[in-house]
């Protein structure tokens, strides 16, 4: 168990490459044993509740950005209270939908889609952030966690040898 603390200040570096990661930004709640809870007070060992049932956090990285180019969600533009309140997401953060989207996108009922495929323009919409701080929950497989009432996907944890 462990969390991993990156710096990423290569300015130089397109905007892009700092969009690129999926991942939740303080004062995003996600829903544990204990309730919902702001992920910068996640620990590894904490149980959180998935949609296969109670999953033990099994590391967390955080990532502080710089001018990163996120994907604000205005509060329900994906449904009644999808999200909660306003919220920034990684572009690269999957976001599970069931809704007119998903058979738009994809042609199926429930679908697995990136932040940045569903930018409007208006509700959900491309921003440059100054700073931002990028918490990436990794688990022992692939788990879809409740978080600030999205379902959202979060990457199974890379086996070491």
């Amino acid at each position: 168990m462990m969390i991993e603390s990156l710096l990423s200040v290569e300015t130089g570096l397109a905007a892009v490459e700092a969009t690129a990661e999926a991942g939740l930004t303080v004062g995003t709640t996600v829903l544990t044993l204990e309730g919902d809870l702001p992920v910068q007070f996640l620990a590894p060992g904490d149980h959180v509740v998935t949609r296969s049932g109670a999953k033990i956090l099994k590391s967390i990285k955080v990532s502080v950005m710089r001018d990163a180019g996120m994907i604000r969600v205005n509060a329900s533009a994906l449904g009644h209270d999808r999200p909660e309140a306003d919220c920034f997401l990684a572009p690269g953060q999957k976001i599970m939908l069931r809704d007119w989207r998903a058979r738009a996108l994809y042609g199926q009922d429930v679908a697995m889609i990136e932040a940045q495929r569903l930018c409007d323009g208006d509700y959900i919409r491309f921003e440059t952030v100054s700073e931002i701080r990028l918490f990436t929950l990794a688990f022992d497989g692939d788990e879809i966690i409740y978080a600030n009432g999205m379902e959202l996907h979060c990457a199974g944890a890379p086996v070491t040898a």
